[in-house]
């Protein structure tokens, strides 16, 4: 998986995270709206009804939230599994290739520092 998949995958959730942030957000100032406009004289029924309201759209919005966190990780799971398949039936390719790929990185930071 290269680093732009990853940064993208990251930028799509973060992205999501704020969207479901702010539905909550709104979803308890309505809720808070409403009972700031509900007559003092009114019954236990209509603040219930309020709170049921809230609790259900929060509970869609979490059930938003954990779809589209197991299809975040269904996808990485779906990129990252090749590569752990590559590694596990290729090991001594893969230490050889990260030892290299170590030594040129050494290389850079040491001359880096001349």
């Amino acid at each position: 998986m290269s680093n732009e998949t990853a940064d993208k995958m990251v930028n799509v959730g973060v992205a999501r995270a704020d969207s479901y942030k702010i539905q909550t957000a709104e979803a308890l100032e309505e809720a808070a709206r409403k009972l700031r406009s509900t007559d003092v004289s009114a019954k236990g029924e209509d603040f219930r009804h309020i709170l049921n309201d809230v609790e259900s759209r929060v509970s869609q919005i979490k059930t938003e939230v954990s779809a589209g966190y197991d299809r975040i990780e269904a996808d990485y799971h779906k990129k990252v599994e090749p590569v752990e398949n590559i590694i596990i039936e290729h090991p001594i390719p893969a230490v050889l290739i990260a030892a290299g790929i170590g030594v040129l990185i050494g290389m850079l930071i040491f001359k880096s520092r001349d």
